[in-house]
């Protein structure tokens, strides 16, 4: 093994077995420099039981953390008052997918605001358009 401060070749010079023989502590010394330190041994049958866990919980955090920016970018482009079509295209997502974020988020669906407009114009009273006469005279 190299030294961590020069690169230079150590020496092991005890080894020692920790926690019933689980884990192998190693004091190491540097020929070049003289420094000194310690390396860790972890078992075979120990440390296949760890590997089985901290990937699938080091997955886990990563795709929490990539579905949190994703969401907070669509919630930055909902409030410029982006369409949701535009959007899900981008994110390869459906369009209630969208909806069903920016609900999540607390951002104020565009669609609430078009149908409220659309009920508040469609209340008013229609005058009737006479037809345009198509035949010239």
């Amino acid at each position: 093994m190299k030294c961590p401060k020069c690169n230079g070749t150590t020496t092991v010079s005890e080894t020692r077995e920790l926690y019933s023989d689980v884990v192998n502590r190693r004091k190491r010394h540097c020929t070049t420099c003289g420094y000194k330190y310690n390396t860790y041994e972890i078992g075979d049958a120990i440390w296949k039981t760890i590997q089985k866990y901290i990937p699938a919980h080091a997955h886990a955090v990563e795709k929490q953390r990539i579905l949190r920016q994703r969401n907070e970018a669509i919630r930055q482009r909902l409030l410029t008052g982006e369409k949701h079509a535009s959007i899900a295209m981008d994110y390869q997502l459906s369009d209630n997918m969208v909806s069903t974020i920016a609900k999540r988020l607390g951002v104020p669906s565009r669609r609430a605001g078009l149908l409220q407009e659309w009920k508040a114009n469609s209340s008013k009273p229609r005058t009737a358009e006479k037809p345009k006469d198509k035949s010239k005279k």
